[in-house]
């Protein structure tokens, strides 16, 4: 998506970026939520449904870093398991590394859900 040129007041545009972060986090783009909430921030500090979204975006960002970094732990232990049992062909290779990334997403998920349970605990 191309940047789009601002207009308006700061308040119209911070309203314009805290409705288009919605949508990127509805999409599951928090990435790009995090830096139009960031910006939303920087100029108006007292926005609370920004700094509350802010938040928000920022640790789904760090789950979603997260589940790929799990991930490809995941698929990097399970082709050098792989390859110590001397697997012959690519094709197990392969195989072996699929399985390796949905275990590493099922455990990266887990420990997002642990995660998010001990902090709820905490609060």
């Amino acid at each position: 998506m191309p940047k789009q040129l601002l207009t308006g007041t700061l308040e119209e545009q911070c309203d314009m970026l805290v409705q288009m972060a919605q949508e990127k986090m509805s999409a599951g783009n928090y990435t790009g939520a995090y830096h139009a909430l960031k910006e939303v921030v920087k100029h108006a500090p007292e926005r609370k449904d920004a700094v509350d979204l802010l938040v928000v975006a920022r640790q789904r960002k760090s789950e979603q870093t997260r589940l790929l970094l799990f991930s490809l732990i995941g698929a990097i232990l399970f082709v050098g398991i792989g390859s110590a049992t001397r697997l012959s062909g690519d094709l197990w290779l392969l195989a072996f590394g699929f399985v390796g990334l949905l275990v590493g997403y099922g455990v990266g998920n887990l420990f997002n859900s642990l995660r998010r349970a001990a902090e709820l605990e905490m609060k």
